[in-house]
């Protein structure tokens, strides 16, 4: 955005809801099953939306199935996962987060103090 860099101001309140609806999920929604919300809301806009879609698109959502591939690979889930919750992730979040800092911590090198010898 520094160097003029301009987004649509539908994906700015999109990545906004994210936002959103990231903070708000550990307090009120925690066990709600992430991969069953998201097949609800693509069916939803296939059945709904699915012909004005097609024509924009050239692609008729009501034909093609959920594929929750791409969302498990981008989780780090292997395809044999087939529901998460918020807390699940949360938790996996936790744990990378505490590898990473773990990672970045000053490595003692050995024999250092043998050096000046």
């Amino acid at each position: 955005m520094g160097y003029g860099a301009k987004m649509p101001k539908e994906l700015m309140l999109f990545i906004k809801n994210l936002l959103f609806l990231d903070s708000s999920m550990p307090r009120y929604a925690p066990d709600v099953d992430i991969f069953a919300e998201i097949t609800s809301l693509a069916t939803y806009f296939a059945a709904k939306h699915g012909e004005k879609i097609a024509s924009d698109v050239g692609i008729d959502p009501r034909v093609i199935p959920v594929n929750l591939e791409g969302v498990r690979g981008s989780l780090g889930l292997d395809s044999s996962v087939q529901q998460i919750t918020y807390r699940e992730l949360h938790e996996r979040r936790e744990v990378i987060r505490k590898r990473m800092q773990h990672r970045d911590r000053p490595r003692k090198r050995p024999f250092a103090s043998l050096r000046g010898r």
